[in-house]
């Protein structure tokens, strides 16, 4: 069953797999989508295009290296901020711990 933050991503040799949405990001007029593989958890990236109104659309790929820069320079803070909240929550532990004994 897909989850709310996947995707199903079919390949050109017609291979679906499932991939995890990390973040969207609107820029320049196009709307980006970093992705995770499941299976391989390799990090990727495309632009989405919406088809019509419906929930589907397609994948292009990312055309320059201004795009790619931007969007590591996204994917490193999302990994920032993921160890932040993990060190809150960890801080966040402890003092619970504290307050139980």
């Amino acid at each position: 069953m897909i989850k709310e933050d996947q995707m199903i991503i079919t390949k050109d040799n017609g291979d679906e797999e499932i991939v995890n949405i990390l973040f969207t990001h609107e820029a320049n007029g196009k709307n980006y989508v970093v992705f995770e593989f499941s299976e391989s958890h390799e990090i990727s990236a495309a632009v989405y295009v919406p088809e019509g109104d419906s929930d589907e659309g397609t994948f292009e790929d990312i055309q320059t290296d201004a795009e790619w820069d931007m969007l590591d320079r996204i994917l490193q803070e999302y990994f920032d901020d993921l160890e932040l909240d993990e060190e809150v929550d960890e801080d966040e532990e402890d003092d619970e711990e504290d307050e139980l004994a």
